[in-house]
């Protein structure tokens, strides 16, 4: 082979892993800024969860119909608990096994319980196909359904 040709062909291979650099670099800046997107929108429900969880006002204009402002915001703050706790499993700073304890610690607290009999389904629902969403749905239900139980004295599911 010809210098010149070997020459060719080896700049053609460092092209092509340079290239190759690139596209694993812009998916993986494509990734992190969908990341980034996630928390910037949480950060946000967050802070709204939190003003309607302690502005009676703000729970005043929000609150469904048949529903006390106090008994509405105490609803919103066991959803903040879960969004925190949905946001966490989300940015992988919680395990299988923790899921379901902080799942069981939530739903400890009867205004949990009752945010979740009223609007679990709506969880639900919004979660869609989202496999981290539905996996932490499936670990709250659980963990409402045993502490329902556990109060009723009957056995867990």
């Amino acid at each position: 082979m010809r210098i010149d040709t070997a020459v060719l062909l080896a700049g053609g291979a460092v092209s092509a892993a340079v290239a190759a650099v690139g596209v694993t670099r812009l998916r993986q800046e494509a990734r992190h800024q969908r990341e980034r997107n996630e928390v910037a929108l949480a950060q946000n429900q967050l802070a709204w969860l939190t003003q309607v969880s302690t502005d009676p006002a703000v729970a005043e204009k929000w609150r469904p119909a048949g529903v006390g402002v106090e008994e509405y915001m105490g609803l919103m703050s066991a959803n903040l608990m879960l969004c925190a706790l949905g946001l966490r499993v989300r940015l992988g700073f919680v395990t299988e096994d923790q899921l379901d304890l902080y799942a069981s610690m939530v739903m400890d607290s009867a205004v949990a319980r009752r945010y979740w009999e009223r609007f679990g389904p709506l969880r639900v629902q919004e979660a869609g196909t989202d496999p981290l969403a539905v996996r932490v749905n499936a670990a709250l239900a659980k963990a409402a359904a045993r502490a329902t139980a556990d109060r009723q004295g009957e056995p867990a599911a």
